[in-house]
């Protein structure tokens, strides 16, 4: 157990674990069933955060004023105050889209866009020292949690979404976007060269919302629901992921300004985990290879009111940003782990641990 980085000696497990278990005997009865789906359930994995019919879980707008603020109790512990902030605007921008679709979709606004609108699920029943997890999903947001053992813990997938981008005070993913552009203009035209790898950015992810990230992605050809970004099969081809081989300009290829840029970036999202979650991925990262493996690519237009696209990509890390759609003023923003998306890697480990000593897992 000593050749890996481990979530241990910190409190993050036990503090998201207390919230969980604060909420969860909160429910009723009724809300307990709708809330509970076994950890091994196969719905675990799926985390698609546009609107869809059946979800599973039990929405936030199903909760009493007592309830919802043990609901937003177990979200900011499971995330840093940052990144807590981005989700209650990502929620609230709901309200904002509901009003500029009303010359659109009609009534049908009022049901479709809904900042309650988000499922909560606990997968296995909260307690100390177990394997379970948690997800809130909805419109532009899809949190997973997983705690393992009640010792490891993946923040990831963790997509934070914002429809309209830009409006008013809202600009919810702007720190994010303002860091990448820095770093892109940091860099020399050679260095543009390589880091930008397509003219035309994705409509969406390029690895979209898949359980687990193959060892080959293409984006799809138009976002879900809608065609005003389409892209062609020689875009698919420009833009795919290939895990063994990252795209773009390598970390350490860049200067110490540069660097510091592309540093800053990287935090923006690894930093949306509890601050001991965030050291213990970033631990990851280095036994992985390290920050200055890391690669930066990008896609699209060069300035902020054109469509774009980036991506940093390691062996353990996975961050995909696309502004593309509503002429770039629609975003999605992802974090991702391509080896332990929902405690994946240390699910499989917890596993050949408990077998090889004989003991029952949880």
């Amino acid at each position: 157990q000593e050749h890996r980085p481990r979530a241990g000696g910190t409190f993050d497990a036990t503090a998201i674990t207390f919230a969980a278990m604060g909420l969860f005997d909160g429910l009723d009865a009724d809300q307990r069933a709708r809330v509970l789906l076994p950890h091994e359930d196969p719905g675990r994995t799926h985390w698609n955060f546009l609107p869809e019919s059946g979800r599973h879980g039990l929405p936030l707008g199903d909760l009493d004023r007592r309830q919802e603020v043990l609901a937003h109790r177990l979200i900011a512990e499971s995330m840093s105050i940052p990144a807590y902030a981005r989700v209650v605007q990502v929620m609230a921008n709901e309200h904002v889209l509901r009003e500029l679709n009303l010359p659109l979709f009609g009534h049908v606004a009022a049901t479709l866009r809904d900042a309650r609108g988000y499922f909560l699920t606990f997968f296995g029943q909260p307690q100390p020292d177990t394997t379970w997890g948690w997800r809130l999903v909805g419109h532009h947001l899809s949190v997973n949690v997983t705690v393992v053992d009640g010792d490891l813990v993946s923040a990831t997938p963790f997509l934070l979404g914002a429809e309209p981008a830009r409006f008013g005070p809202f600009r919810i993913l702007g720190e994010e976007e303002d860091c990448a552009f820095v770093l892109l203009d940091s860099l020399t035209a050679a260095q543009q060269r390589q880091a930008v790898i397509h003219s035309r950015p994705p409509a969406d992810f390029v690895t979209r919302t898949v359980p687990a990230v193959g060892e080959v992605e293409y984006p799809a050809y138009h976002g879900v629901g809608r065609r005003d970004a389409m892209i062609t099969d020689e875009d698919r081809k420009a833009l795919a992921y290939f895990r063994a081989h990252p795209r773009g300009i390598r970390a350490g290829d860049l200067s110490a300004t540069q660097r510091g840029h592309f540093d800053d970036l990287l935090a923006r999202f690894v930093e949306r985990a509890r601050p001991g979650l965030a050291g213990f991925e970033m631990d990851r990262i280095a036994a992985a290879g390290g920050v200055e493996n890391l690669h930066f690519a990008w896609a699209g237009g060069t300035t902020v009111d054109q469509p774009h696209y980036f991506r940093v990509q390691g062996p353990v890390t996975l961050v995909e940003f696309d502004n593309a759609e509503d002429d770039a003023n629609h975003v999605h923003s992802v974090w991702r782990d391509p080896s332990n998306d929902f405690g994946a890697d240390l699910l499989i480990q917890h596993h050949l641990e408990h077998d090889h000593t004989g003991s029952s897992g949880a």
